[in-house]
């Protein structure tokens, strides 16, 4: 490990969607993993509660010049340059990953659903076109992989609300939505859901929801028949923690996917494809 990254925090196999799965090929499953391992190492950086801002910016800036330039090294990064440059894809995803990481090492509130858009355009969006780039995929598969993408962010931010804001006192919740329902964010230190902020939660759902839609009418769009299949999975996995999420208290508990849920996500790919 590089003296500026921290422990990691979760591996690939605990996140809410299949990092290079095994409906993948075997020879880009690796490769999608070493784009992974990139991200979790700069956004655990970004996310943690034991570094003060300016230190995670400067950790951070470290992963940008290791990006840009050749005097500054760290491994994850040489390793995704490798993989780069052997398939001819550019480094700005990376570059865009790092431009959430630094912002939300800094910014702790987004004003409206806009803002926070503009965050998962960074946060979100660039792991998609990656993992498109990597199968040489025409970029009109990007209709589909961004609003997913960013679906996938919002849904975790709703999944995370409790702990973001209690831990690193931080609120993706768009603060127009909370002020519309007169919210006060002490209400998500609670153990559960109180009417105003689930009217609240709802709203992001509900656009969230736009989201997903939206991505749905291009889940035919590409042309490689095993990702296909993982990006519909993923879309499929998406709908479900979205019902999820508007039966459930995201307070009173964490709310996720059972191991029955991913299997009828899977078949409902197979099914849909």
């Amino acid at each position: 490990m590089n003296s500026i990254e921290i422990k990691e925090t979760k591996n690939y196999k605990q996140e809410n969607f299949p990092v290079g799965s095994r409906l993948l090929s075997r020879k880009i499953r690796p490769q999608i993993l070493v784009f992974y391992k990139f991200a979790r190492a700069a956004d655990d950086i970004a996310d943690s509660p034991n570094l003060a801002p300016h230190e995670k910016i400067k950790r951070l800036n470290l992963f940008v010049k290791a990006i840009t330039t050749s005097k500054t090294k760290i491994s994850k990064v040489e390793d995704l340059k490798k993989i780069c440059i052997k398939n001819k894809i550019k480094i700005n995803h990376a570059a865009n990953l790092l431009k959430a990481f630094k912002q939300d090492a800094v910014k702790k509130r987004y004003k409206n659903w806009s803002e926070l858009i503009n965050y998962c355009k960074h946060s979100a969006v660039p792991v998609g076109r990656f993992v498109i780039d990597l199968h040489n995929e025409n970029k009109t598969s990007y209709k589909f992989s961004d609003p997913l993408c960013i679906a996938l962010q919002i849904l975790n931010h709703i999944q995370d609300c409790k702990e973001d804001y209690s831990k690193i006192n931080r609120v993706y919740l768009p603060s127009s939505f909370l002020e519309k329902y007169n919210v006060k964010l002490s209400q998500l230190k609670k153990d559960y859901t109180e009417k105003n902020l689930r009217l609240a939660i709802n709203e992001t759902l509900f656009h969230t929801e736009k989201l997903i839609k939206q991505a749905e009418k291009f889940k035919k769009i590409m042309t490689n028949h095993r990702l296909s299949k993982e990006t519909i999975f993923i879309l499929e996995i998406a709908k479900s923690l979205l019902k999820l999420l508007k039966k459930k208290d995201p307070l009173k508990n964490k709310v996720v996917l059972n191991k029955f849920d991913y299997i009828k996500c899977l078949a409902k790919a197979f099914f849909n494809y």
